[in-house]
């Protein structure tokens, strides 16, 4: 998760580079749709410059983030989805999984709802933690 979690930041950060662009509507203030150099684009609501409030991540690889956004992060309610089926639905706070949710691993049809923290599950009963699983391709 940590790798995921600095990809993340890294793409929404990295706005203006030379070929990355607003392809459509107001990217500064308002709605719009902006694509990075490398293919990954974000479609919703802007606020200085900066993803925030509902909208769409799509990155390049295939992974998709659907939710809300504050200061260009991942905060709120979202779900987001790997390429490989594995998802998660529920509450984040600065792009990590923390607060109530439910996370699905598609290969092993397994399902956890309960509560995350920093991007790991937390076990009320135990109040131990343990990483979610990297999701493999």
């Amino acid at each position: 998760m940590k790798l995921f979690t600095t990809t993340t930041i890294l793409s929404l950060f990295i706005c203006f580079s030379s070929q990355a662009q607003c392809i459509k509507g107001n990217c500064y203030k308002g709605h719009g749709t902006f694509q990075w150099e490398n293919g990954d684009m974000y479609v919703g609501s802007w606020i200085n410059g900066l993803p925030n409030g509902q909208g769409k991540f799509i990155w390049d690889n295939g992974d998709n983030f659907t939710g809300n956004f504050e200061e260009g992060k991942m905060s709120g309610q979202g779900r987001y989805k790997w390429k490989n089926g594995n998802h998660y639905n529920g509450q984040w706070v600065e792009n990590k999984m923390s607060g109530r949710g439910t996370f699905y691993w598609s290969k092993e049809g397994a399902t956890y709802e309960g509560w995350f923290k920093d991007d790991k599950i937390i076990n009320s009963e135990t109040d131990d933690s343990q990483d979610v699983p990297e999701s493999k391709d």
